[in-house]
């Protein structure tokens, strides 16, 4: 199967971050996290490639990895996004199930990638760690059901694919947890895991401005 990867980059993307970080800290901060997805997905044995959905222009050192494909979008709407590639996928590559993978996961595994993929039958949803968003959807068939993206989505996502028939299953998965929206998402990412590549990065951010909180 295909994962698919929507990417919005700073300024639009990662806004709630804008009254701690700048766009450019944002940027630094949003870019790792992606390599951090796209590296963990590249790893996992059940991925036959990745499909980078994103309006931005400067993805130039994705498309020297041999499984990842940078499909342009012009919408900054994420359904929108997804709902393309999930075209895309089906149509031009003749995938008959995706992976819907956000861009702001810092602690995913190939491990847990994989035995996602392995639980899954018609609709797999995971959920984040306050079973209130959505972060990561497999879909057989691609699009068989209607996205929704709004923090709120996982219960709405559920009732989506039940109405289309598709009889969802919930799998929740730590690494798949924690994505980044708020401040104190990423606080509670480097709290986590302190050594990780997230942390070192909000180190050196640190480092650069002393205005910004450390991270212990």
């Amino acid at each position: 199967m295909w994962a698919i990867v929507p990417y919005k980059e700073p300024p639009f993307g990662k806004s709630r971050l804008s009254n701690r970080l700048t766009p450019s800290q944002r940027t630094v901060l949003a870019s790792t996290m992606l390599e951090i997805v796209v590296d963990a997905l590249f790893q996992a044995e059940h991925v036959s490639g990745i499909l980078l959905v994103s309006d931005s222009t400067n993805l130039a050192e994705f498309t020297l990895k041999e499984k990842v494909i940078i499909l342009e979008t012009q919408t900054t709407n994420l359904r929108d996004a997804v709902t393309q590639a999930g075209r895309f996928a089906s149509k031009q590559l003749r995938c008959p199930t995706t992976f819907v993978v956000p861009a702001d996961l810092p602690l995913i595994s190939p491990k847990d990638i994989d035995f996602a993929i392995s639980q899954h039958e018609r609709v797999t949803i995971i959920p984040d760690v306050r079973l209130k968003g959505t972060n990561g959807i497999i879909a057989t068939p691609p699009n068989g059901f209607e996205y929704v993206f709004n923090g709120r989505s996982y219960h709405q996502h559920h009732q989506n694919a039940q109405v289309a028939g598709l009889n969802p299953k919930s799998l929740q998965i730590e690494s798949f947890s924690y994505d980044v929206d708020t401040f104190d998402d990423l606080m509670m990412v480097i709290q986590l895991q302190p050594k990780s590549r997230t942390a070192t990065v909000y180190q050196s951010l640190t480092t650069k401005d002393s205005s910004l909180p450390a991270c212990d």
